[in-house]
């Protein structure tokens, strides 16, 4: 038997930004590598500035990559295909979730009209974008109600479910969720997190969850990702990673997370350790 084609394969990741005349290029993604199984979900973690957003972003098409490769279920993301069929068609393989839905939710369009409104573009008619919008929506646990309701009627936690149903509407095969919780509150954030398990049961979509949070990580991920500056420092089953951390910064960022015992103290000295190590 053949074995499957990864959902998602990355290979040799690099993105670098010009800084100016006379000053060095930032490196924002070194040398970054992974794959992500059918159904699988894997977090990329990382402090403020260690690239894990210009990931996210290289694996929807926002931003290009100056090196290495994106597959999806083997098709090379990076070549460029006109025409609006294969547009649509890379649009379904993989869809983005941002952290404030209502800077990419259109505020004139309800619920539902959001939600046909890329159902008809994906093909289906007018009828079926109407009755698919309504099993969407009640998937991500939105009513009759919120259905009718423009964004900014919405509270967060609803914004971001339609954000989530407006990804799934392209029938995706990967889903990539960049800080999709931070913003919420806690008790919002474990709705959102039971939500996206249950869908990627049901679905089978693969997951790509970007996040600062260990903690959330530990929830919805199989894999974890660890990014220090534009590089993967640490990689392996999210259970293992979160409980016996390898490298010195993934061991900085889990004795962040709150939790029975925490000692503050113990963070402190853990960063200040890792800065001087950094250093030399």
């Amino acid at each position: 038997m053949t074995p499957k084609e990864p959902a998602l394969s990355v290979s040799g990741l690099r993105r670098a930004f010009p800084m100016g005349r006379g000053l060095p290029e930032l490196v924002a993604v070194d040398d970054v590598s992974f794959e992500l199984a059918p159904g699988g979900s894997l977090g990329v973690v990382g402090e403020s500035g260690s690239g894990k957003s210009t990931v996210a972003r290289m694996l929807v098409g926002l931003e290009r990559a100056d090196a290495g490769e994106i597959r999806v279920a083997g098709r090379a993301r990076g070549v460029r295909e006109r025409g609006r069929a294969a547009r649509l068609r890379r649009a379904r393989e993989v869809q983005l979730v941002f952290q404030n839905p209502l800077e990419s939710l259109d505020r004139r369009l309800t619920a539902a009209q959001c939600l046909c409104h890329v159902l008809r573009l994906h093909g289906a008619d007018r009828a079926g974008a109407d009755r698919r919008a309504l099993e969407l929506l009640e998937q991500v646990g939105l009513g009759a109600r919120e259905a009718e309701a423009r964004p900014h009627r919405l509270s967060g936690g609803q914004r971001q479910r339609l954000a989530i149903a407006r990804a799934l509407a392209a029938d995706p095969s990967v889903l990539v969720l960049d800080e999709a919780v931070s913003a919420l509150d806690v008790s919002v954030q474990a709705q959102i997190l039971r939500l996206l398990s249950r869908i990627r049961e049901e679905s089978g979509v693969s997951l790509v969850f970007v996040s600062h949070d260990l903690a959330v990580v530990g929830q919805v991920t199989d894999e974890v990702l660890v990014m220090y500056r534009g590089r993967a420092v640490e990689h392996g089953p999210t259970r293992r990673v979160l409980r016996e951390p390898e490298h010195p910064y993934t061991r900085m960022l889990a004795s962040s997370v709150p939790g029975p015992g925490w000692d503050p103290a113990e963070v402190v000295r853990l960063r200040a350790e890792f800065a001087a190590a950094s250093e030399v």
